[in-house]
């Protein structure tokens, strides 16, 4: 029997102390919980603040582009048949008229040895004409037929040369190759291009609302292999392409090491506005209300709405024209606990 008695005083003391245990658990977290409260009231909410200072601003536009030649064109066949020559490789520099690829001299189409022939025979005769005419021995007629039909076969000659001889228009370098020695193509089938690289060329396509933005000569960046290359804009259109459904600018980069590839894709950040000496705030600060947009700055210990008036947006941070003052304590973190007028306490 008295086993019996001291499990059941032991069970009862057990009781009693695990009882007292959670009561004074409950009491502590209530403690605690009202001691934030309490906290907050009497010392304010913790905040973070920056002042605000005069800094620089920029706004750019980016978009992506490839990169061509400032002067760019690619040659075509004129006639079907057999590449028989190919004189250059891609990446070589070429002189304007220098041949890059040639058809066989004895292409039907062409009937270049016809057209030498015929040339070469009116030429002599020309030239004989002029020197009869000059010594008063033939009539001006006989000299002025000589004379048409040189220039016929000249055109003639010329004609057939384009068909057989494909030339460079210009100086450039030689950017793309599109056919080997021996290839059949057919005609209009393109070629080769040209491109001149000391200037690069990109073009983008901007809205109705962007192209309000952007001037000619305004700056622009372009960044590859870690380095940033510099750029102005050079030509903005005037009404919208009918394909494209959007206005266009050029942009050009000097390019004097060679060091930019033509068909690069690049992103392209045209600056449209510059602020040597802006108020500058982060987007993420910016509340709104049905009066307007505010942030809140700290002031005598205080939280006070501040209504600011906004400049440009660059995605990531607003140019404040209005509302704020140098030397303002912007809150920067707890601002999403806060009212006008309550109270804070600024942390580290």
């Amino acid at each position: 029997m008295k086993y019996f008695e001291k499990i059941k005083i032991v069970f009862v003391l057990m009781l009693i102390i695990t009882t007292s245990i959670l009561i004074n658990s409950c009491s502590k977290e209530d403690e605690a919980s009202k001691s934030i409260d309490q906290i907050q009231e009497e010392e304010g909410v913790p905040v973070k603040v920056t002042e605000v200072k005069l800094q620089p601003f920029k706004k750019y536009l980016s978009y992506f582009s490839k990169l061509s030649g400032i002067k760019e064109a690619t040659r075509s066949a004129i006639v079907s048949g057999k590449i028989e020559k190919i004189n250059f490789k891609v990446g070589d520099f070429v002189k304007e008229d220098q041949v890059i690829l040639q058809f066989p001299k004895d292409h039907l189409a062409a009937q270049y040895e016809q057209a030498k022939s015929a040339f070469e025979n009116a030429e002599k005769t020309y030239e004989r004409m002029k020197a009869l005419l000059k010594a008063g021995e033939t009539a001006q007629a006989n000299y002025d037929a000589a004379e048409t039909q040189y220039l016929v076969t000249k055109s003639n000659l010329q004609a057939s040369k384009d068909m057989i001889f494909i030339d460079s228009p210009f100086d450039g370098y030689l950017v793309d190759l599109k056919v080997n020695e021996g290839d059949n193509v057919k005609n209009d089938t393109h070629l080769f291009t040209v491109a001149q690289l000391n200037i690069m060329k990109a073009k983008v396509w901007v809205t109705d609302k962007e192209i309000r933005l952007i001037k000619r000569g305004m700056s622009a960046e372009i960044t590859y292999n870690n380095k940033t290359y510099s750029g102005k804009v050079t030509d903005v259109s005037l009404g919208i392409d009918p394909m494209q459904q959007a206005f266009y600018a050029e942009i050009e980069f000097p390019n004097s090491n060679m060091e930019l590839k033509n068909g690069l894709t690049v992103e392209v950040n045209i600056l449209v506005h510059e602020n040597d000496k802006a108020f500058v705030i982060p987007r993420n600060l910016v509340q709104k209300d049905e009066k307007g947009v505010f942030v809140f700055v700290n002031e005598k210990g205080k939280s006070a709405k501040k209504y600011i008036r906004s400049g440009m947006d660059s995605g990531i941070e607003y140019e404040v024209t209005g509302g704020l003052n140098k030397g303002d304590q912007l809150i920067i973190q707890g601002a999403s606990q806060l009212e006008d007028g309550t109270k804070v306490k600024v942390i580290q």
